[in-house]
């Protein structure tokens, strides 16, 4: 089976958090726990291998406890498969510190990642290792709960759990924290995110995090995604045989 996984983790790309947590099994005798990360695999690599373009609206807000400071900021980001993604801030208010230090350092970050999972997707996923840690039902949907536990530090992974659909294999839902630091404004949050089910595939519909850094201090952050407008490759059907 490890051929099998390696020649999937070859297709991954930039997939934002769903790449970034995609597992690569130790070698294990339990047929259910590797049967689920090869369906896993498979399924993110097909959402990659389908969704050629994106855009969508992010909507950030955060609050501070030790300097009582607030912000927003409306941001839209584009995702192409082939390049990885971009944004446009549209609108901001509040705190000019959280809207620098943290909305924005955030969408960078973000670039970041997706860029460089279009260029080394299958090599981030060498350095996670994961446990089928049983099952349990999230938002309606039967699933299975997947501890993550990357092998390194690395501000790309995640420390945590994921909630993964037990029909399709796709992440319904994720908590943990980064397994580094983000910055000294930002510090290592806890994450919780969820997604929703969009064009046959499942996308980020809110991100909500706790971040204790040195500099900011206690503070939340909550990132809402809407108006999705994604781009999947066309099926095309083979000419009859003569």
């Amino acid at each position: 089976m490890c051929g099998r996984l390696e020649r999937v983790s070859a297709k991954f790309g930039a997939a934002g958090l769903f790449s970034l947590l995609l597992l690569s099994a130790t070698p294990d005798t339990n047929p259910d726990q590797a049967r689920v990360i090869e369906s896993m695999m498979n399924a993110t690599a097909a959402r990659f291998d389908k969704v050629l373009a994106y855009s969508r609206m992010q909507r950030y807000s955060a609050v501070d406890d030790r300097f009582g400071l607030k912000a927003e900021m409306l941001a839209r980001v584009h995702y192409d498969h082939a390049t990885g993604k971009t944004y446009e801030i549209i609108s901001s208010s509040g705190s000019p510190l959280i809207q620098s230090r943290v909305f924005e350092a955030l969408l960078r970050e973000e670039v970041e990642t997706s860029k460089l999972l279009t260029h080394e997707g299958g090599l981030l996923t060498t350095h996670n290792s994961f446990r089928l840690a049983g099952r349990d039902a999230f938002a309606g949907h039967r699933c299975y709960l997947v501890e993550l536990n990357p092998r390194r530090r690395d501000k790309h992974l995640i420390v945590g759990r994921a909630w993964v659909d037990m029909e399709d294999y796709g992440f319904v839902h994720i908590e943990g924290r980064t397994a580094d630091s983000l910055s000294l404004w930002i510090g290592k949050p806890l994450i919780t995110q969820d997604f929703e089910m969009l064009s046959r595939f499942w996308f980020a519909s809110r991100r909500h995090s706790v971040m204790n850094g040195f500099l900011i201090g206690p503070a939340e952050l909550t990132v809402e995604y809407s108006d999705y407008q994604i781009r999947l490759k066309t099926e095309t059907t083979a000419p009859p045989n003569h």
